[in-house]
């Protein structure tokens, strides 16, 4: 779920929502000043106004935009349908949604550390926001550095060196590559430990669709693979036992409707990296290509909201304490000082 974008999932999260709803505002005027040629303000340190850029990608299938000063955030993402163009994400450049992102990357963890704590080879680390269980990672706090510009291709650095307050214990450099290849939206992700030690490395990306695409009231179909779900019985998204098998309304194997009547927020276990989304009487269908070491998801289903995310991660929420408990499937990824990882997600059309 996405506390940045004010959609609070459990009272854990709700002062953070709160605050982040007006980061929300202030990143909205921001862009518009820089749209009216205004030179913006500074990039604001974490907990602060945000600043928002603008930079569009596109084809003759795929529109794209993102903001690298605002943690790389992705603003939109169209669809060709004839000659028109259709929104698949949600455009949270109209105030009206009060959303930040319609979609972004979660380094370098997916969801969520419970009460900002855990142990790691005998060491015990604090991170900051633990009444809200530090969600999602700093990336999407920072403002990253545009290396390459294309037409149709993005490509963004981070070094947590950079930032004074980054909220990790070990220093890391990210490379990002955003790209559109005819009916594909390809998200390159790179995570290196420029630390003295191993770290625990974990990642995820958090996608947000429209439930409705050109008629309201339509239905939008999933069909998704896993094998488990993760059982959570304070409604806080912290698994408080290990992965349990999958209770039919979670199997979207055979594919099935997302349901506007029943709320989710929740994390699944032994996902295949594949499956699809389509929204069938709009003729719009598009289809999940990840990395192995993809193998979780979370989907969370806002019944209040006119959207659902579908979020494709390497680990578990709460993974590096699962890690730590010695439970299996967490997808926690142990990172070797100087060493990298790579991943990858391609959103496919047609």
């Amino acid at each position: 779920m996405n506390d940045a974008n004010g959609l609070s999932g459990s009272s854990c999260t709700r002062r953070e929502a709160m605050r982040r709803a007006g980061w929300a505002a202030a990143g909205v005027l921001a862009g518009a000043a820089a749209a009216r040629g205004q030179a913006p303000a500074a990039p604001a340190a974490a907990g602060g106004a945000v600043v928002r850029d603008e930079i569009e990608l596109s084809n003759e299938f795929l529109k794209l935009v993102a903001s690298p000063r605002d943690g790389a955030g992705i603003l939109a993402l169209k669809v060709r349908r004839g000659g028109e163009w259709t929104d698949v994400y949600p455009d949270v450049r109209d105030p009206a949604l009060k959303m930040r992102y319609a979609s972004w990357m979660m380094i370098p963890y997916s969801n969520r550390v419970e009460n900002g704590t855990f142990t790691f080879e005998g060491k015990t680390h604090t991170l900051r926001n633990g009444q809200s269980h530090s969600i999602h990672g700093d990336a999407r706090s920072r403002s990253w550095t545009v290396a390459e510009k294309a037409p149709a291709r993005l490509k963004l650095t981070l070094r947590s060196a950079d930032f004074a307050d980054f909220n990790w214990p070990w220093p890391i450099d990210v490379g990002a590559v955003l790209s559109l290849d005819g009916p594909a939206f390809t998200q390159s992700l790179r995570i290196v430990n420029r630390g003295a030690t191993a770290m625990p490395a974990g990642f995820g990306w958090h996608p947000y669709y429209k439930r409705a695409l050109t008629k309201p009231g339509e239905p939008v179909r999933m069909t998704m693979k896993f094998t488990g779900v993760y059982p959570d019985a304070n409604g806080d998204c912290i698994p408080d036992g290990p992965m349990e098998p999958l209770p039919a309304d979670l199997d979207y194997s055979k594919g099935r409707a997302i349901p506007t009547d029943k709320r989710y927020d929740t994390c699944l276990g032994g996902y295949d990296g594949k499956g699809s989304i389509e929204w069938p009487e709009s003729g719009v269908k598009l289809a999940y290509e990840c990395t192995p070491n993809v193998t979780h998801f979370v989907y969370f289903n806002p019944t209040e909201r006119p959207v659902f995310a579908a979020e494709p991660a390497a680990n578990a929420n709460n993974g590096v304490n699962l890690l730590a408990k010695g439970w299996k499937d967490h997808g926690v990824l142990v990172l070797p000082a100087g060493e990298a990882l790579d991943a990858r997600f391609v959103t496919r059309f047609g």
